[in-house]
């Protein structure tokens, strides 16, 4: 597999997390509200955190701006959801962190779509070197 294989598969798949995250985000939030949720593991925690320094590390490398919002909203939902793991919890905070999980995938998805719109399609010409 090619590099421009992979990173087609790579964008399909985070498009499908998107747009999944989206109908899961939304689906929670209309059928618990603020309703307590158990609490994170150790693992979950890092992961949030690991998920915070991945988002500032692509906010240093993006410069579109629907992107950077996107990764902006990540960082705000994943840094929520690190505070939630390290014990801290309050009404604003769960707002916070459903909304901006909501904008997060809603904003990667459209940033995604967008890369595909944009991508130059290729020929069967081109595929075949003609």
């Amino acid at each position: 597999m090619n590099r421009q294989a992979v990173l087609m598969v790579t964008m399909v798949v985070l498009l499908l997390l998107c747009v999944a995250g989206v109908v899961w985000t939304a689906y929670w939030s209309l059928r618990f509200g603020l309703a307590p949720r158990a609490p994170l593991s150790t693992f979950q925690t890092v992961m949030r955190f690991a998920a915070v320094i991945t988002a500032l590390f692509l906010m240093w490398l993006r410069t579109d701006m629907l992107e950077r919002s996107a990764l902006i909203c990540a960082l705000v939902a994943a840094g929520s959801s690190a505070l939630y793991g390290l014990g801290v919890n309050s009404v604003t905070l769960q707002v916070v962190r459903l909304l901006f999980h909501f904008l997060a995938y809603s904003l990667g998805a459209v940033a995604i779509a967008r890369w595909f719109h944009k991508k130059p399609r290729t020929t069967e010409a081109a595929v075949r070197g003609v």
